[in-house]
């Protein structure tokens, strides 16, 4: 299912109704001021999501909170924790200020919404997309741990994959970086000659995460 499509069926398929009532607009421009937002957004995780580092980061940060449960809320708007973390995910995705202000300014030609109502709203549009990415990606990603861990996942690990899958990915890394060492130091000599080489790893399931990160 497409991000704008999650969103639009999340509070009892009202979401672009209650963001409407809040900000004084109606619905349909709510939903069409969401559809040009989300691009953006989600390209800014795909993104990142690109490389091994960027991806650890991405599921660290999509781990950090339940923005899907923020997404279901039809109170979100206008409240004051739900700005900070909108705030929050702005920083994250895009770092400068300028970009953002980029992004505002560009949507603000093309919709009948000015700029610093557009601003306002920028914040709560940035948790119903992370929300909404949290929606397409928990079960899948739920699905890839279970393979790795064949089967032996506790709930909380499954209700959180993300976590679950960086402790995972750091591990692994930790690994190979053990295994180069011991291959560098029997290439120079160092350490005993008669200590047995190292099984070789069976092979993982594969974690093909980005794809999940994908806009559309």
């Amino acid at each position: 299912m497409k991000l704008f499509q999650i969103i639009a069926s999340a509070q009892s398929s009202r979401a672009f109704f209650n963001m409407g009532q809040a900000f004084g607009f109606g619905d349909e421009l709510m939903a069409q001021t969401v559809r040009y937002f989300i691009p953006p957004m989600a390209k800014a995780i795909e993104k990142r999501a690109q490389t091994p580092e960027g991806l650890l980061s991405v599921l660290e940060f999509l781990g950090s909170r339940r923005y899907d449960r923020f997404l279901d809320d039809p109170r979100i708007f206008g409240h004051a924790q739900v700005l900070k973390e909108g705030e929050r995910v702005l920083d994250y995705l895009f770092v400068r200020e300028a970009r953002i202000k980029k992004i505002i300014e560009n949507r603000a030609k093309v919709l009948p919404i000015e700029a610093s109502a557009l601003e306002m709203m920028l914040p709560y549009i940035a948790v119903m997309v992370i929300g909404a990415i949290e929606v397409k990606t928990r079960r899948p990603l739920g699905v890839i741990w279970h393979r790795i861990t064949k089967g032996a996942s506790d709930d909380r690990a499954l209700a959180n994959p993300y976590l679950a899958l960086v402790q995972y990915l750091k591990k692994q890394e930790r690994d190979q970086k053990d295994q180069r060492h011991r291959r560098l130091f029997a290439f120079l000599g160092v350490g005993s000659s008669a200590a047995p080489a190292p099984a070789p790893a069976l092979p993982e399931p594969a974690l093909e995460a980005p794809a999940l990160f994908q806009s559309a």
